[in-house]
């Protein structure tokens, strides 16, 4: 699986382009706001076949172009059903968004250990609560690469004082789900810089202290 990173938006949100090289088939990995044009850019120099448009969770940061980008290549969306309110009001959060962002429909509801497919591609979903309630990792076991979303940064985790977010379910999806795979995995998340999980249970704090609960 190839992977390219579109970094964009008022706070600086990563989509991810995934794709397979031999089937020309892929998938995205969240949408920020001004990165649908960028994105359907390269999909096209590509001549890719675009087979979804996944939310790592509901946040309009994260969806932002969503639509667009589904419009724009006829992906279906991916995203938790316990999310689905807050994509459906992107601009009635409790921070909202700088600029309107469009109301996102689920086209396929992710559950926890179910795949997507495209080409010889396989993403495992975590639905990974704490962040949102309906947050997941995306786990992708032949490169051995998980996309963290908002769950798990390198140096951080995500805010749990947003509306569903929680301390608790955020501290046992990353420290029982998340930490599960091997310490080996890459980690692309939701902000700033890649990792892996090895380097975040060894440096992490908020890791540590996760651990050190438990």
């Amino acid at each position: 699986m190839l992977i390219e990173k579109f970094e964009d938006g008022p706070i600086w949100t990563t989509g991810y382009l995934l794709y397979d090289r031999r089937s020309l088939e892929g998938a995205v990995v969240d949408v920020p706001l001004w990165s649908s044009d960028k994105m359907y850019k390269r999909i096209k120099e590509l001549d890719l076949d675009l087979r979804f448009v996944i939310a790592t969770h509901g946040h309009w940061d994260h969806i932002g172009e969503m639509r667009k980008l589904k419009a724009l290549t006829g992906a279906r969306i991916c995203a938790h059903t316990s999310d689905e309110w807050m994509m459906k009001d992107p601009n009635g959060s409790l921070i909202p968004p700088p600029i309107p962002v469009e109301a996102v429909n689920i086209d396929i509801p992710l559950e926890d250990a179910m795949e997507l497919r495209f080409g010889s591609c396989v993403l495992r979903v975590i639905h990974t609560p704490g962040h949102s309630a309906g947050s997941v990792c995306l786990y992708d076991e032949i490169d051995g690469v998980m996309f963290t979303g908002d769950t798990l940064f390198a140096g951080s985790i995500g805010r749990t004082d947003l509306p569903s977010g929680s301390y608790e379910e955020i501290a046992g999806s990353i420290s029982n789900k998340v930490f599960s795979y091997p310490e080996e995995t890459g980690i692309f998340p939701g902000h700033g810089m890649d990792s892996t999980l090895k380097k975040e249970r060894a440096e992490n704090p908020f890791v540590q202290v996760m651990f050190a609960e438990r």
